[in-house]
């Protein structure tokens, strides 16, 4: 029988991973499992590592923001009862003078706020909402706050503060949002009336959306409105002046957010967000669906039913990816423990590890790394440090991932380990025919295009009828520039292959080719 070539490659359709199709009727450029795999450029490749950074906080971290204070970045992060800063490596304790707060343990509570004029302003849905201001040592209540008001989410829009999903006096007002008078740069108040909505002279006021039953859970910056997201529904705020101050309008019904922390900011006049069935971008006029018979069916089979709540997303803007980070089923204490990535400029998908964490806060990460032989553990011809050259550019925002489990702060995207220990990188197709589903395939050989570094463990495989099961041959290794090939007996009509590696090395794949020969009609 004449021997023929059958090459895949992401020329034409992007490397992707698809859980949802099924491998005997999808694309060949689809692969059908996988873990810690970047796919970019077309290719698919290992994703990178994390690394500890900026010291050991002082307790689990279970909340952090990049703020600048008087010329120097810094990074405030709650914990369950504190708030503290880190400046380089040092951790220190801001909690207000009056001492800790409620406790977040045992509820579904958590730290937000954001940065009006200078000022920092954070809640942690159960206390007063706490300020710091550029001058000021420690957190403080807010100024001119009610004192029986609390808030479950804050946020800075134009130039006032934005309250949202009330409780006064111990009654809840979950479709309730309140927005403070107009206030200088550099203050955190205007006077008595900032919150006061009975006052003519302020711009304070207090609005209900109670059109949709689902409560308020977050808000997000969107050109010149402030997107409000409900458990069911999405509104806008628009500032008109005068006696509305905000107008408020109602802009999808029947989509509401996930979670609180389940959208993000794209940067281009879009946000991408999680709803409670499908992961959507929209630019405030219309919704689309990006992952619908790609990876939806199972994404939400993975979540952990319990702990829904903890589900958020990330923006990797260096990588053009969206992280949706959740717990997978039995994660340890119920923290996010996966992330399913998207690349929104390539519409790939792609799942990786991550440390059991409770938020990923995005920044100016400066990791304190030494490019110095004396500092390197590793030989030159393993070790990816660009030598001489700073590993911290301080125009580039990073993600700091908040190790809640190990009381650690990680840099993400960096190094070729999670903090010293060795992962998995894993890519799987299986279902492979090219077009002759009837004819028993010989395949004899197997071609990867890989660049990089390493050895690549390969398997190849064939089952006769989709999801007989597949039946691998032995593992082979092909070590990266000293290998072309790999030689194999296997027969069957579907054809599978398996690219593992689990040793400390950066590769990528841009194709691969099978060598097969028809062994007989079925």
């Amino acid at each position: 029988m004449a021997k023929e070539l059958y090459d895949i490659n992401g020329l034409q359709t992007a490397f992707t991973l698809n859980r949802d199709l099924s491998p005997y009727d999808m694309p060949p450029q689809y692969f059908s499992d996988g873990e810690n795999i970047q796919f970019n450029r077309r290719g698919a490749g290992s994703c990178l590592g994390h690394l500890q950074v900026l010291g050991t906080p002082s307790a689990a971290p279970y909340w952090a923001i990049s703020w600048d204070k008087g010329g120097t970045d810094l990074w405030i992060y709650g914990t369950l009862t504190n708030l503290y800063k880190i400046d380089g490596v040092t951790h220190s304790d801001v909690t207000r003078s009056s001492g800790a707060y409620t406790t977040l343990s045992g509820t579904t509570k958590s730290w937000s706020g954001g940065v009006l004029g200078g000022v920092l302003v954070v809640t942690n849905g159960i206390d007063v909402p706490q300020s710091f201001t550029q001058g000021g040592s420690l957190f403080t209540d807010l100024p001119q706050w009610p004192g029986t008001l609390v808030c479950q989410t804050i946020v800075p829009f134009k130039n006032h503060l934005v309250a949202l999903n009330l409780t006064d006096s111990g009654t809840a007002y979950p479709f309730s949002i309140r927005w403070s008078d107009a206030i200088p740069e550099g203050a955190i108040d205007n006077g008595a009336d900032t919150w006061n909505t009975a006052s003519t002279s302020s711009e304070s006021a207090q609005v209900t959306l109670g059109g949709t039953p689902g409560h308020i859970l977050n808000a997000l910056q969107l050109g010149n409105e402030l997107i409000v997201y409900k458990e069911d529904s999405v509104y806008a705020l628009t500032y008109v002046g005068g006696a509305y101050t905000f107008s408020v309008k109602e802009k999808f019904k029947d989509t509401g957010l996930f979670s609180k922390f389940a959208v993000v900011d794209l940067g281009d006049n879009r946000h991408a967000m999680l709803s409670t069935n499908d992961f959507v971008i929209h630019n405030g006029n219309s919704l689309k669906s990006v992952i619908t018979d790609q990876m939806k069916v199972f994404l939400f089979g993975e979540i952990d039913s319990t702990y829904y709540y903890k589900t958020f997303l990330a923006h990797n803007k260096n990588n053009s990816e969206v992280w949706i980070c959740y717990p997978q089923t039995g994660a340890t204490n119920g923290f996010p423990n996966k992330a399913l990535v998207w690349n929104y400029v390539d519409n790939t998908w792609a799942v990786r590890d991550l440390p059991s964490c409770n938020f990923i806060a995005k920044g100016l990460v400066n990791p304190n790394l030494t490019n110095t032989w004396a500092a390197s553990s590793d030989t030159w011809n393993t070790n990816i440090v660009n030598w001489a050259r700073p590993e911290f550019n301080p125009a580039v925002e990073s993600l700091l991932v908040c190790g809640t489990n190990d009381t650690k702060f990680y840099l993400e995207d960096k190094g070729l380990t999670f903090n010293g220990t060795s992962f998995t990188k894993r890519l799987e197709r299986f279902g492979l025919h090219a077009g002759k589903t009837t004819k028993t395939k010989k395949i004899t050989k197997l071609i990867p295009r890989f660049e990089g570094t390493g050895s690549i463990q390969i398997s190849v495989g064939a089952e006769n009828d989709p999801y007989e099961g597949v039946t691998y041959a032995d593992p082979v290794t092909f070590t990266i520039g000293q290998d072309y090939k790999v030689d194999c007996r296997v027969r069957g009509r579907y054809i599978a292959v398996k690219f593992e590696s689990t040793t400390d090395n950066e590769f990528r794949l841009s194709g691969y080719t099978f060598e097969t020969e028809v062994a007989g009609d079925r």
